[in-house]
C-alpha cells in the first residue's frame, strides 16, 4: 500500500522541481521584465517552441518524471490485492482511476507553477488575458493527454514489464513530438499540450474548446477500452515480479 505521507512528500519534490525549471527557463525573461515593465513577460515564459511549456519538455522531457510519478502513486499488482478484487474488471477500473488522478496532479503541479509565477511576475497581463481560463483548459488537455499516456505505459506493461513499458512509451511520445515539430501533423496529442501560447494571440472560442477537448477524451476512451482488452488477456504470476 502506497502511504499518503509518500504521495505528499513526492507531490512536494515535484512542486520544487518544476518550480526550479521555471526559473531556470525564465530567468532571462525576468531579467527584461525588471528592466522594462511593459514587457509582455506573459508570451514568453507560455511558449510552446521553447522553455518550460514547450511542447518538447511537456512530450519528452517530463515524460520520465510522469512515469516515476505514477510507481509512486499507482498500487502494485500485489497478490493480496489481486485475490481481494472481484474480478479482473474492479481491479482495472481501480487502477484507471489512479492514472487518472495521478496523470491531474502531475498536469496541476506543471501548470500551477507556471500559472503563479505569471501572477507573481505580470500581474497585470495576467488578468487582461483572462489566463487562468487559458489554464484551466490547458489543464483539462493535459490531463486527458498524460491519461492517455498513463494508460498506454500500463497497456505495454501489461504485456511485459516496467522497463520495456517505459522505453516504449517515450519512444511513441518522441515520435508524437516529431509528428508535430517536424511534419506539423496538427491532429496528434502534441497540438493540445500547450494551447495557452496560440490562443494568447487568437484569443479563445467555445467551440475551439469544445473540439480540442473532444479529441482528447475520446483518445483516452480507447486507450481505457484497449487497456480494458489487455487486463483481460493478463497471465497473473504470483510471488514473481512484473518488473
Amino acid at each position: 500500500m502506497k502511504s499518503n505521507q509518500k504521495k505528499v512528500y513526492v507531490s512536494l519534490l515535484l512542486v520544487l522541481l518544476f518550480g526550479c525549471l521555471w526559473m531556470t527557463y525564465n530567468i532571462h525573461y525576468l531579467k527584461i521584465k525588471q528592466l522594462d515593465p511593459a514587457y509582455l513577460l506573459i508570451i514568453d515564459v507560455s511558449a510552446s517552441v521553447d522553455g518550460y511549456l514547450s511542447i518538447k519538455n511537456l512530450l519528452i522531457t517530463y515524460i520520465i518524471p510522469l512515469l516515476l510519478f505514477y510507481r509512486f502513486f499507482i498500487e502494485d499488482e500485489h497478490p493480496h490485492i489481486i485475490v481481494r478484487l472481484q474480478s479482473r474488471i474492479d481491479m482495472y477500473r481501480r487502477r484507471t482511476i489512479q492514472v487518472f488522478i495521478s496523470s491531474f496532479i502531475f498536469a496541476f503541479i506543471i501548470l500551477l507553477i507556471n500559472f503563479a509565477a505569471v501572477f507573481i511576475f505580470d500581474r497585470f497581463h495576467f488578468i487582461s488575458s483572462k489566463y487562468w481560463n487559458l489554464s484551466l483548459l490547458n489543464l483539462a488537455l493535459l490531463t486527458c493527454i498524460y491519461f492517455s499516456i498513463g494508460l498506454l505505459y500500463y497497456f505495454i506493461f501489461d504485456y511485459s514489464n516496467s522497463i520495456i513499458a517505459t522505453a516504449a512509451t517515450f519512444c511513441i511520445c518522441f515520435l508524437l513530438y516529431v509528428m508535430k515539430s517536424q511534419l506539423n501533423i496538427d491532429w496528434g496529442p502534441a497540438s493540445s499540450a500547450n494551447v495557452i501560447d496560440p490562443l494568447l494571440s487568437s484569443g479563445i472560442t467555445g467551440y475551439y474548446s469544445l473540439i480540442m477537448i473532444g479529441k482528447e477524451l475520446f483518445l483516452s476512451l480507447v486507450m481505457v477500452l484497449l487497456g480494458l482488452f489487455a487486463i483481460e488477456k493478463k497471465d497473473f504470476m504470483f510471488g514473481v515480479s512484473d518488473d
